[in-house]
């Protein structure tokens, strides 16, 4: 079995786990309507403005560090797996729909934007690890592991929030 179909099959595995794994089915086909960091960028220019019109406007430069890393991380996926559209959706549509989801709760908005900052502060700049270990075959091994940790951040947080109310 050769290495990149080894990785493909991984990153396959952790979308399916996370589809598999959403409480509310519906939420998987509104994330994949998200496949790119400017989708994200739109959204957050559109809830700043909703929410400056409500006098509740929410600080969300804070998670500029974490979008940026994201979006190494998205080309870097690109570069080494040439990862498929479906699969850099799972990066960007959740923080769209958890954003959107949790914007008339101030309070879970504001934690799901500190969460969303904190992990921002503490990942790699992939851009300039790639450059380093592009010629070790263990990266594209490290990439797949990010993407099920990303994954289960997201599942954590859409099950909580995202779960059809009863």
């Amino acid at each position: 079995m050769n290495a990149n179909y080894r990785v493909q099959e991984a990153f396959e595995r952790a979308k399916r786990e996370f589809q598999g794994g959403l409480k509310n089915p519906s939420l998987f086909a509104e994330i994949q309507k998200t496949t790119c960091a400017e989708d994200v960028y739109d959204a957050l220019e559109r809830l700043q403005e909703e929410q400056g019109k409500r006098g509740r406007l929410r600080h969300l430069r804070k998670i500029d560090p974490y979008l940026e890393r994201l979006r190494q991380y998205s080309e870097v996926i690109n570069t080494f797996v040439q990862a498929k559209a479906e699969i850099l959706a799972l990066i960007w549509g959740p923080i769209r729909l958890l954003l959107q989801i949790t914007n008339n709760l101030i309070q879970s908005f504001d934690a799901i934007v500190k969460t969303m900052a904190n992990i921002g502060d503490k990942l790699p700049l992939f851009g300039q690890y790639a450059q380093l270990f592009s010629s070790s075959g263990r990266i594209s091994d490290v990439l797949s592991l990010f993407f099920k940790d990303i994954l289960d951040f997201y599942l954590t947080a859409l099950n909580f929030f995202g779960a059809k109310r009863k």
